[in-house]
């Protein structure tokens, strides 16, 4: 036996340092070393310089998925060559418990775990289609987390055991944001003094509703001719978004600066922050700006509520259309001392319920609830199919799936 429990953990994933990354990264960083000892097989080749900067043991790898959104699409060669290499890993480092970081991975690790009879806990940081759930397996993993309540509904929904379903939210670097240097957002972007900068950040996609924004943007000068927004982030919206501010006269309002490593420093530089997120599993964004002390404006949509309250911590508005969020971004305007108020609170109550201390503690304390159970139990194969009863109910209620996002998270 080896003095530290060996965890693997096997995350899917796009190129890039994001939210389920983030996360990634900061529980192998604070993961109690007298306790556990990470190695990590990926296929997100932006993680290895910080995987070799934390000297952790690494596997990087192609993970094509079986009857995913891509093709090819049915290629099973490629799905048994990553079972084998997953039992083969869990010998070679003699691994005690593998964490699947996002779904993806159950498609291959359900299989090698049983087979070596090695406890796995699924990692969910976003909701997934109905034909997700199925293809990729998520009900044949023995454990399953999830970052937020919205994120578990739909297991639930299916069937899932909820004895084996733990919440977990994130947890934020609250020290390494508040670090962070605030950047002169009116010096760097050449702005009147007077100016009143909404910042909003995240990947440049249709679900994350820049879109909205912009229009609300446009009515809210009619009111407030000094009004900006600072979009950070990149995405393959960009071009659509920059198209759309041409179309709307927002040329000299809209100001996309990419991604920024001091997301954090870019915040502070401004006077609020805004989200008209159509879905949003969790919004660790949302923790972020609260340690950047920024009124918040977001929808109430997902698990959004669960990090903050409308009137309390942020100023929530009805997820359709751009009126209400307009009606919010009002607010920051008209009633600033208010608003700063409500940011203060949702800055303590950020430092409070959302460390990456406490975090790491709630995920650490599942580990050792599994590695000491008595005895594993895999879900029966069977079980595999509980979403396709699920679906069906739905299109036979709305005519469609509608359990979760358009957009496919894998």
């Amino acid at each position: 036996m080896h003095f530290r429990q060996k965890i693997l953990f096997v995350h899917y994933g796009d190129n890039w340092i994001r939210g389920s990354e983030r996360c990634l990264l900061d529980l192998i960083t604070h993961l109690d070393s007298e306790q556990f000892e990470a190695v990590v097989w990926t296929n997100n080749s932006m993680l290895i310089p910080h995987l070799k900067q934390l000297q952790v043991e690494y596997q990087i790898d192609n993970f094509p998925i079986l009857l995913g959104w891509q093709a090819p699409k049915a290629d099973i060669n490629s799905w048994a060559k990553l079972v084998r290499k997953g039992k083969k890993l869990i010998k070679q480092h003699q691994i005690d418990l593998v964490h699947v970081n996002s779904a993806a991975p159950c498609q291959w690790m359900s299989i090698a775990t049983r087979q070596s009879g090695c406890p796995m806990l699924t990692h969910l940081h976003s909701d997934y289609l109905s034909r997700d759930r199925t293809t990729l397996g998520v009900h044949l993993s023995p454990f399953v987390m999830t970052a937020s309540h919205a994120i578990s509904h739909n297991l639930l929904k299916d069937g899932y055991p909820k004895e084996r379903l733990n919440v977990v939210h994130n947890g934020i670097n609250i020290q390494r944001l508040e670090e962070q240097p605030q950047v002169d957002v009116v010096e760097q972007l050449e702005l009147d003094d007077d100016a009143i900068i909404y910042a909003t950040v995240g990947s440049l996609i249709h679900r994350k509703g820049v879109d909205r924004i912009l229009i609300a943007l446009r009515h809210l000068l009619l009111e407030y001719p000094n009004s900006h927004l600072v979009v950070i982030g990149d995405g393959e919206e960009r071009d659509n978004l920059q198209q759309a501010c041409r179309t709307l006269h927002l040329e000299g309002h809209v100001h996309f600066v990419g991604e920024q490593s001091n997301v954090v420093g870019w915040l502070k530089g401004c006077h609020a922050f805004v989200s008209a997120a159509r879905e949003e599993a969790f919004g660790l964004v949302i923790a972020e700006a609260a340690v950047a002390n920024l009124p918040i404006v977001a929808p109430f949509e997902g698990g959004i509520p669960e990090v903050v309250q409308h009137g309390e911590t942020a100023l929530l508005f009805a997820n359709h259309g751009y009126g209400p969020l307009l009606d919010m971004m009002r607010c920051i305007q008209s009633h600033p001392y208010d608003c700063q108020a409500i940011a203060h609170n949702a800055h303590k109550h950020v430092k409070k319920n959302f460390t990456v201390e406490r975090y790491v503690e709630q995920i650490e304390h599942l580990y050792q609830q599994i590695l000491q159970a008595e005895r594993l139990d895999f879900p029966p194969l069977k079980d595999g199919l509980k979403p396709i009863k699920t679906a069906i109910a739905k299109r036979k209620k709305d005519g469609g799936d509608y359990d979760s996002s358009t957009q496919h998270h894998l």
